[in-house]
């Protein structure tokens, strides 16, 4: 006799995420290598239940509230890299995967699943996404990324007219605002009392967006 996926997953109706139909992959290890070896389409499927979201989670806990998701048949995806690092007693090198935003995990699921997921005392807030196309199709690029074992950098999304901190160099600790993107970050320090600016070209590497929000 088949059994109804949607009786297994503990709510009427409910398909499980893509991951789960495919295997069975018990420990948590396995079930992020099962994700990062998907396709773009299996690791961030179509046709789940509810919308994306974006937990900010509290440190280090990324891979185990993905765990907790599966747990409870929610889709998430968290974008993995590799790390190299040696030992210095050794002289041996090691490989770990670790979140490539960390602090980040995505996941798809309905508001109930938002107030669960809120319960594992693993997350600080969950950001709601307005464009839900988007966001699947960045996400499915960055796998793809990933996935092809080419090397990578991340950079924080710096904007016109953001506010930055200098984190390096003779000008570390100064603050200031974004006025132009080019190969580097022309940062703009304002002397409003005079109402003159001072204007030197950063890094990207160097800056740290500052958040202005009341």
């Amino acid at each position: 006799m088949p059994v109804n996926e949607a009786e297994v997953s503990g709510e009427p109706g409910r398909p499980r995420p893509a991951r789960i139909q495919q295997g069975a992959a018990k420990d948590r290890a396995s079930q992020l290598s099962l994700m990062m070896s998907a396709a773009p389409h299996e690791a961030i499927p179509d046709g789940l239940p509810g919308r994306w979201w974006v937990a900010h989670t509290k440190p280090r806990q990324e891979k185990a509230l993905a765990a907790d998701l599966w747990s409870t048949d929610v889709q998430p995806y968290v974008p993995l890299g590799v790390r190299v690092t040696r030992s210095r007693k050794t002289g041996r090198t090691s490989k770990s995967t670790i979140p490539i935003f960390p602090g980040y995990l995505f996941f798809c699921g309905t508001q109930q699943d938002r107030e669960r997921a809120l319960k594992t005392q693993r997350i600080v807030t969950v950001l709601s996404v307005h464009d839900q196309d988007q966001l699947i199709d960045e996400l499915r690029q960055i796998h793809r990324i990933l996935s092809s074992g080419r090397g990578y950098q991340t950079h924080q999304s710096v904007k016109v007219g953001q506010v930055v901190k200098i984190l390096n160099g003779p000008l570390m600790g100064l603050q200031g605002i974004v006025s132009g993107r080019r190969s580097s970050v022309r940062f703009v320090l304002n002397v409003h009392m005079l109402g003159q600016s001072v204007i030197v070209d950063i890094s990207i590497d160097d800056i740290e967006a500052i958040d202005t929000s009341p």
